[in-house]
């Protein structure tokens, strides 16, 4: 590795990874902070706003419209009840994951936000105005109310008080089951259909079918899962069963406890028989404060006029534009042709112009210096490797589903214009372009190589992509970059100098194999990506070989890690995945698992590594077995509550003996044991292995339990490896020292560990 790689990849690992986060989203935050702030002032000049009804309800609508469709659909902006009892745990273990939650910054003003305004005015501030899922909800009742107007299901009053503490019940539940099992209490917060609605249904059939019927119901009972069944909803609301909380409260004149026009017209239901506005229940959508100050409406400022019933102004017909896109893909009724760029045609764009679905373009060889629009279903096939190239811009862009892009080399002439805020990107393929396949192509000196949103059935396959080797890795783009794809299959790829090599993030059912990916910050990384094949592929001389994050049922098979300067296999909340056949060898640690349970880590070769497995943060249940864990320095590093069973592994500083000759070890294997602690911070006892004195040590501590730490223990170990090529192995890659942990190196800052490790 030359010295700019290492300096690069120095320098990123003394920058924390929010930090990173957080320069590649500064417009969205920027934008989030000052919306949340506009909400604040709103609340502020709530009095002068309320007389002025209808300035109100339009600048209540417009803030609606932007929860709903920007902070929810675009930024993600939801919190759930994970968060509130990820707070309540940390606050029980006297820690608090300040770190997690950096890494979602919209999430984290989002708690900044609320952890204000339910002191102050209450949760009405969020859940009413804030929400994403909450804004859906109110604008599709008011557009209910609009198209069937006097069509809605009262609730009951008795009923109604007795409904609300549902939700309270909803909450504790899964309060307590994090106590026990935080996993279960992550299931049971699928009782929310948030995660559904920020994924815009793309979930199994029976989370949207749940989320529809959810919603519906909400929509016929006003608002029906916000007031009954929202746990998020009762966590906000617990503040203010205090008597001095919220510290402001709406205005009340005398006569509002015998007047019922506000409690009949609140949608809510918020206010109570003696006139009380209940803190817990009011959503603020102040409503009740525009009639405190209507003097045609309120008793109070107008004893003229008797109660009367609200005034309906007659429903104006229902502007809704159905937008009913149908392409008809009429067949042509020629054959499909082949179009020749450099015979025929001077460029690409003009042959793409004259061409029809399905037809093929042939581009001889040559430098095309343009940038191209594929929005036609052709077969874009370079002969002998022709040049596209340009200053800046994405070089093709493809808007058209089922396009081939074969056999070209795309770079840039400059690299001046180059900026992450630019997102430069040799092959960039859009929304609905789908079936989609990129193969045997050289993308070489890019910010990012292919980029994807959203997208189905992509093939990428066989292509060399290096990014630009002079720029420090947070200054680079992904060599291939997903987001919200599904069932994209990432086959033979050579990915160099990236940030990282593969980037997936919401991408679900992916096929990634027999990938190469080196010098780069992670090579394959993953977020919230569920059901993704990834075997066969090799990491080495990056900072992190692979990192699956928030990761449900991934496999992980037979890939190779070697010579990374952190971690190997980095697995963080990695739930129900296969973890096996996978060799790590020579990197910092080995595999790392952090809040990552009910894994099958089976058959590994785990060697020559600083440490060799690292189980820490609630990693427990997972299932161990059949896995060489040979000459690492630091063998198993657990921190944990309560021992973890893992039989049947070999582990090659294991000092038992087999009397029965069954190549089972007659004597259990601990991890964390005093004697472990000596090896770690005095290598050179190692040379008393065999010292009587030392097993006479090891059987004292078996002997006082005071000494005992959680530990792994494993009942059953093999006596031989279970990889019979460990030593042509150890040999070939001999040469990679893997880094040290402990003394004048940290290593990961933004990862969890106690130390920065």
């Amino acid at each position: 590795m030359d010295n700019l790689t290492q300096n690069t990849l120095g320098n990123i690992s003394q920058t924390p990874l929010w930090l990173q986060v957080w320069s590649l989203k500064i417009g969205h935050i920027i934008a989030f902070s000052v919306f949340l702030i506009l909400i604040i002032l709103i609340m502020l000049f709530k009095d002068r706003l309320s007389r002025k009804k209808s300035l109100l309800r339009l600048i209540r609508y417009a803030v609606l419209g932007i929860s709903f469709i920007y902070v929810g659909l675009q930024l993600k902006a939801q919190p759930t009840t994970t968060n509130i009892v990820i707070i309540i745990n940390s606050l029980k273990d006297l820690e608090f994951p300040l770190g997690l939650y950096l890494l979602e910054p919209y999430i984290f003003f989002s708690f900044i936000f609320i952890s204000l305004t339910i002191i102050v005015w209450g949760r009405g501030v969020f859940c009413g105005w804030l929400c994403p899922y909450g804004a859906m909800l109110e604008l599709l009742n008011k557009l209910y109310d609009r198209i069937l107007p006097k069509r809605r299901l009262p609730i009951p009053g008795k009923l109604h008080w007795k409904l609300v503490y549902l939700k309270y019940m909803v909450f504790l539940l899964i309060l307590g089951a994090s106590f026990y099992n935080f996993i279960l209490s992550e299931y049971m917060t699928e009782v929310e259909p948030f995660r559904t609605f920020v994924l815009k249904l793309h979930r199994q059939w029976y989370f949207v079918l749940y989320f529809l019927f959810l919603t519906g119901l909400s929509v016929v009972f006003y608002r029906a899962f916000c007031r009954y069944l929202c746990p998020l909803g009762a966590a906000l609301a617990i503040p203010s069963l205090l008597r001095r909380i919220p510290l402001i409260r709406l205005k009340r004149h005398e006569l509002c406890g015998t007047c019922r026009i506000c409690s009949k017209a609140c949608p809510y239901q918020a206010i109570r028989p003696d006139g009380v506005i209940s803190s817990t229940e009011c959503l603020d959508c102040l409503d009740c404060q525009i009639n405190f100050w209507d003097e045609d409406i309120c008793p109070a400022l107008k004893r003229k006029k008797t109660l009367k019933e609200k005034n309906h102004s007659a429903a104006r017909p229902a502007a809704i534009l159905l937008l009913l896109a149908i392409p008809l893909l009429l067949p042509s009724l020629a054959t499909a042709r082949t179009l020749v760029v450099g015979n025929g045609y001077s460029s690409i764009s003009d042959a793409l112009e004259m061409a029809r679905d399905g037809d093929t373009i042939e581009v001889r060889k040559g430098v095309y210096k343009e940038r191209i629009n594929v929005d036609k279903r052709v077969y874009l096939k370079g002969i002998g490797n022709p040049t596209i190239i340009s200053d800046s811009g994405n070089l093709i862009e493809v808007t058209s589903p089922g396009v081939i892009i074969e056999g070209f080399t795309l770079t840039y002439s400059s690299r001046d214009k180059f900026s992450l805020t630019s997102q430069d990107t040799a092959i960039y393929v859009r929304k609905g372009a789908n079936s989609v396949v990129i193969r045997n192509n050289r993308i070489n000196k890019v910010l990012f190589g292919i980029w994807n949103f959203e997208g189905r059935d992509l093939r990428i396959e066989n292509n060399t992509i290096v990014g630009i080797k002079e720029f420090e890795a947070e200054k680079r783009g992904n060599c291939i970059n997903l987001t919200g794809s599904l069932r994209v299959q990432i086959i033979k790829n050579k990915l160099s100098y990236c940030r990282d090599g593969i980037y997936m993030e919401l991408s679900h059912d992916a096929v990634v194999t027999d990938n190469v990916i080196d010098n780069s910050r992670y090579s394959i990384h993953t977020m919230w990506v569920d059901r993704i094949t990834c075997a066969n592929n090799t990491a080495h001389d990056n900072l992190v070989g692979f990192a699956i994050m928030y990761t449900d049922y991934p496999k992980i098979k037979n890939n190779f890690a070697y010579g990374n300067r952190t971690h190997g296999l980095l697995l963080i909340q990695a739930v129900r995945g296969e973890i096996i056949g996978n060799t790590v060898i020579a990197n910092t640690k080995g595999i790392f698992l952090y809040n990552s349970v009910y894994n099958k880590i089976l058959n590994n070769l785990v060697m020559n590594n600083q440490v060799g497995i690292h189980s820490w943060g609630g990693s427990q249940d997972n299932f161990v077995s059949r896995n060489s864990v040979i000459n690492n320095e630091i063998q198993v590093k657990f921190v944990a509550r309560k021992d973890q069973k893992w039989d049947n592994n070999y582990w090659s500083d294991y000092i038992g003996w087999d009397m029965t000759g069954d190549n089972i070890g007659d004597m259990p294997y601990e991890s964390n044991t005093v004697v472990d602690h000596l090896f770690w911070r005095y290598p050179i006892t190692k040379i008393l292995y065999t010292s009587p004195a030392l097993h006479i040590l090891w059987m004292m501590e078996k002997q006082f339990p005071l000494l005992e730490v959680p530990k792994v223990v494993d009942n059953n170990p093999s006596m031989l490896p279970f990889h019979k090529n460990w030593k042509e192995l150890w040999k070939r890659y001999s040469s990679y020292k893997p880094d040290r942990i402990y003394g004048e190196i940290q290593k990961l800052p933004h990862v969890p560990g106690r130390g920065g490790i």
